[in-house]
């Protein structure tokens, strides 16, 4: 796994609701750029919305 997804998953880990919508942005703007492939881009998808619950509605 590369450095950019270990530092957005990072940034996840760590993550409050206010901070949710910057770094969803990351991750989509990640796998547009290439940087993170598909599999890496769910992952963290999957554990933003675990470690940030229900409340983040239409991010996702």
């Amino acid at each position: 796994m590369g450095q950019t997804f270990d530092a957005l998953k990072e940034k996840i880990s760590k993550a409050d609701m206010s901070e949710a919508k910057e770094i969803i942005t990351q991750v989509k703007q990640a796998y547009d750029d290439g940087k993170i492939d598909e599999n890496e881009k769910k992952e963290l998808m999957d554990l933003a919305k675990s470690k940030l619950g229900g409340g983040l509605g239409g991010l996702f």
